[in-house]
């Protein structure tokens, strides 16, 4: 298993490269419109996932909350990425795709735990980049965009806990 993975590691990385392209504005504001959008784009895939699947009452409404929320952060995100002809990705990247799928052939039951369980996880990368831009951003839009999303991003994180029952 362990020589399997070492093996297909050359592979998903290159497979990620061509979205994470040397960006024209700085390098951290760049890296980081790229990586939000990775996961702007996992937050609505996997929410639409939500909204078919679940029957849970709160579940499908923390995942249109999701919906919504992202979408419009991406909306914000292009148009900055476009003013500073940054490329964005058009795709996931394989490993947030194949976590989409597996959310996909999940029944009801078992969907709920798996689905929020990966919005922590997901939300707490994002915050990790979100300090990250903090710190080492130097485009004060793109840095000013980050601290708005900051306590979007905490809200869905401690909504997904709370789901979860968690703290």
């Amino acid at each position: 298993m362990r020589k399997r993975t070492t093996l297909l590691l050359p592979l998903v990385l290159s497979a990620c490269a061509p979205t994470l392209t040397a960006p024209n504005a700085s390098g951290a504001d760049g890296l980081f419109l790229q990586a939000v959008t990775g996961n702007n784009l996992f937050e609505i895939q996997s929410s639409r996932v939500a909204l078919s699947t679940s029957t849970t009452p709160a579940v499908r409404s923390y995942a249109q909350m999701l919906l919504d929320d992202h979408l419009a952060a991406q909306n914000q995100v292009a148009a900055l990425a476009l003013t500073r002809g940054v490329p964005l990705p058009k795709a996931l990247p394989p490993e947030l795709q194949l976590k989409v799928v597996t959310l996909s052939g999940l029944n009801s039951a078992a969907f709920d735990a798996a689905y929020l369980h990966e919005q922590v996880l997901a939300h707490q990368l994002t915050l990790s980049l979100i300090q990250n831009e903090r710190t080492a951003g130097r485009d004060p839009s793109v840095t000013a965009f980050a601290e708005r999303q900051a306590p979007v991003i905490q809200g869905h994180l401690q909504r997904a806990r709370t789901l979860l029952g968690t703290p």
